[in-house]
């Protein structure tokens, strides 16, 4: 009887193993794109356009909507949360647009209709460098149509961690990132997600994200103003991780701290679209100062060596 008991114990305790296994991989949170609109840019009544560019390093197609706003106003463009798609940014893209920035949306390769929808290759997936490759391709295309205008990167949430690293990547993709909570490496965003637990999880992100991707990392190499907006009712990411990815930037940073905000719908906040406007337009007239003295400097080289 006593090695049937042990062999029924050893049985109960490996059904139990699988049963908790799977309620941690049920709460376990991921990003969770949709393959449809909730919103269209028409319904912003503001002129757009559809627009298409390549992702950096891998050339993946993507497609954005472009917001034109006021030609001497900053070009700001708008990375996707964990959740969704660009179709839902749309209110704040014409918050920023209504405040003649000049906004570009896009999404990222698994978001949106070109993308897979609710796939199981997305269902414990939190983070991946191709979609900072998504991100950095939007920078630069951004570039291209901005002219002389400062070009600045807005995220929320996973898109705050996308556009900082994608800012990171060269000193010339953004003039400057907006973003509100972080996260600071890879590990501690797969156990905030629930998904440390799982090996093959673990391991996959491992192969997937690029540990210069990582925001802790990121930050250290940007060569660009940061401001962070802290809500101090987050309970996804603490503002203390927030705090500590700023304090690797060597850039300058400024800060907001919101008591009742959380970790969601910060946009919602009286004064916020003003007040982040005035960041981007301040900024922007720095960089265009900045521009302007190194061409100078660059002009006067030539005759000074002369001498």
């Amino acid at each position: 009887m006593a090695p049937t008991r042990t062999v029924l114990n050893r049985t109960f305790t490996h059904l139990l193993a699988v049963v908790l296994s799977s309620v941690v991989v049920l709460r376990a949170h991921a990003v969770t794109p949709i393959d449809k609109y909730t919103a269209m840019p028409s319904s912003t009544g503001l002129k757009w356009s559809s627009v298409d560019f390549k992702s950096t390093r891998d050339e993946a197609q993507l497609t954005g909507w472009w917001f034109e706003g006021k030609p001497d106003q900053p070009v700001l463009v708008l990375f996707d949360r964990d959740t969704g798609s660009m179709g839902d940014l749309m209110g704040v893209a014409k918050g920023f647009v209504e405040r003649g920035l000049t906004v570009m949306t896009f999404d990222y390769r698994d978001f949106g209709p070109a993308g897979p929808g609710p796939a199981d290759s997305l269902a414990q997936l939190a983070y991946a460098s191709r979609w900072v490759n998504d991100g950095e391709g939007a920078l630069r295309f951004a570039r291209s149509k901005a002219g002389s205008r400062a070009v600045f990167a807005w995220g929320q949430d996973l898109g705050g961690a996308v556009a900082l690293a994608a800012a990171a990547r060269h000193r010339d993709n953004a003039d400057g990132v907006s973003c509100e909570s972080l996260f600071r490496t890879l590990a501690e965003l797969l156990r905030a997600s629930g998904l440390s637990q799982v090996p093959a999880v673990v391991e996959r992100h491992r192969f997937l994200v690029e540990t210069a991707d990582e925001p802790l990392t990121a930050a250290a190499g940007l060569h660009v103003p940061l401001h962070v907006t802290l809500g101090k009712k987050d309970e996804v990411w603490p503002n203390a991780w927030t705090q500590d990815v700023a304090r690797q930037s060597l850039s300058r940073v400024d800060r907001w701290i919101v008591p009742e905000g959380g970790h969601r719908g910060m946009e919602l906040t009286p004064g916020y679209h003003d007040r982040l406007a005035t960041w981007f337009q301040r900024t922007g007239v720095l960089v265009q100062a900045a521009r302007a003295a190194e061409a100078q400097a660059r002009a006067t080289t030539p005759a000074d060596s002369a001498r």
